[in-house]
């Protein structure tokens, strides 16, 4: 008796399960089907009123077209900076703040952090930047000394070659960063001057060796002298302090390792983008005044 119920529950349930997957389908085809008759309708309503939507697409290419003569030409450019042993973010946030000034047209404000004329600051379209190695570490590492690529759009294209240096100094130009590059610099300028000294010292002794005057006979201090280690120790101070010059003149926080080119055609605006955007635009427009117009007249 228990089997039978039990069979019986069976069945209704899958009776039910049945109906509502019927019920489903017969929803999804009477869907289906209003939406293939909606497109018929559309189809015949565009039909009937096609010189009226080509009306409204004709004018929206004309309206299109004149904002594209309108609209002031920009080129683009890019150029990479190499970063000293500094942490990228410090340059991330610099660069972050120019894009706002950018973005926000602070014409003032651009002008007096890049070192440049106020018109030539209006002349920038847009900056864009991007952290090279950035995918390269751990989330929780601390990326430094990674390259930077800064995108520049710029209304005039003879600007590129003074944009270079100025971006470059603005970022040198921070307080932290200047601070830094003085010390460095304090402290291999005092290590050549003790090198030259001590060049200059081993100088002398070597003259008085090769040259003795008096009761010196190649003694100093009761210890022999030998003049190969004296010009031995002398080119190796030298090599020293040549490589800290090198150095000295390397302590630039920011380097430039591709800078901008100038473009000889603009980057935008672009004819075929204005024209498909307003054409469509005005087509959808003719569009929905022709579905409205016809369902006026039926009513």
């Amino acid at each position: 008796m228990y089997e039978l119920k039990e069979r019986d529950t069976r069945s209704e349930t899958q009776f039910q399960g049945e109906i509502n997957l019927l019920t489903i389908y017969y929803k999804v085809v009477d869907l289906l089907k209003s939406i293939k008759n909606w497109f018929l309708m559309l189809y015949s309503i565009v039909l009937k009123r096609i010189k009226l939507i080509m009306l409204f697409t004709l004018l929206g290419l004309g309206l299109g077209w004149i904002a594209f003569y309108v609209t002031k030409p920009y080129y683009t450019s890019s150029m990479t900076l190499v970063l000293a042993d500094i942490r990228n973010e410090f340059v991330d946030d610099q660069l972050r703040k120019l894009a706002y000034m950018i973005k926000d047209d602070n014409y003032p404000a651009i002008s007096r952090n890049l070192d440049i004329s106020e018109e030539a600051a209006r002349k920038i379209k847009g900056m864009k930047f991007s952290n090279l190695d950035a995918d390269r570490i751990e989330e929780d590492s601390i990326l430094t000394g990674s390259p930077f690529r800064i995108e520049l759009q710029l209304y005039e294209n003879g600007l590129f070659n003074s944009m270079e240096p100025a971006l470059s100094n603005y970022l040198e130009n921070n307080r932290y960063f200047s601070k830094q590059k003085r010390i460095k610099q304090r402290q291999v300028e005092s290590v050549i001057i003790k090198l030259k000294k001590e060049i200059k010292s081993i100088d002398s002794l070597k003259t008085t060796v090769a040259n003795p005057r008096g009761p010196v006979n190649g003694f100093v201090y009761g210890e022999a002298l030998d003049p190969t280690s004296l010009y031995r120790e002398s080119v190796g101070m030298f090599k020293e302090q040549a490589e800290l010059e090198a150095k000295l003149d390397q302590l630039d926080n920011i380097q430039v390792v591709t800078g901008f080119s100038p473009r000889s055609k603009p980057t935008g605006p672009k004819l075929l983008i204005y024209l498909f955007l307003s054409g469509t635009i005005f087509f959808l427009f003719g569009l929905v005044f022709a579905v409205s117009k016809e369902t006026k007249n039926k009513v």
